[in-house]
C-alpha cells in the first residue's frame, strides 16, 4: 500500500502565499496504517508551497498560522484509488456524509448502539 501525494501551493484570498504556516492532519479513524489521533504536519516554503506524501484514512485538516488561532480548513479522506492532488482537491471531494441521508447515518448509529447493548447482554448473562 502506498501513500498518495497532497501537494500544491498554499495561498490567501489574495493569492499571495501564506507563510510561517503549519498543516496540521489528524487522523480521525484508525486504518491499517494509522492511529486515531495521531498527527502529521508538514510547512510550507516561503512561496507556500506543500508536499506531503498522506497514508489512506480520514483526516482533520488545521491550519496554525503564527500570530492567529489555529484554523479548521475541513475534513479530507484519502482512499486506496485517491489520485495526487492539491489539499484543496481533497477537501472539495464528495464524503460518505455527502451522499449518505441523514436517516440512513441514525439507522446505523441505532443498529451498532442494538448490537453493542446485545453483546453487554450476552455477557451480563454469562
Amino acid at each position: 500500500m502506498a501513500a498518495v501525494k497532497i501537494s500544491g501551493v498554499l495561498k490567501d484570498g489574495a493569492g499571495k502565499p501564506i507563510q510561517n504556516c503549519t498543516i496540521q492532519l489528524k487522523a480521525k479513524r484508525n486504518s491499517t496504517t494509522v492511529l486515531v489521533n495521531t498527527v502529521a504536519s508538514e510547512n510550507p516554503d516561503e512561496a507556500g508551497r506543500y508536499s506531503m506524501d498522506v497514508e489512506y484514512g480520514q483526516y482533520s485538516v488545521t491550519l496554525l498560522v503564527e500570530g492567529f488561532p489555529p484554523s479548521h480548513a475541513g475534513t479530507i479522506t484519502v482512499y486506496e484509488g485517491s489520485r495526487p492532488g492539491t489539499l484543496n482537491d481533497f477537501l472539495g471531494a464528495m464524503t460518505e456524509d455527502d451522499v449518505m441521508p441523514e436517516a440512513l447515518r441514525r439507522f446505523e448509529a441505532m443498529v451498532e448502539e442494538a448490537a453493542r447493548n446485545a453483546e453487554a447482554a450476552s455477557q451480563s448473562a454469562a
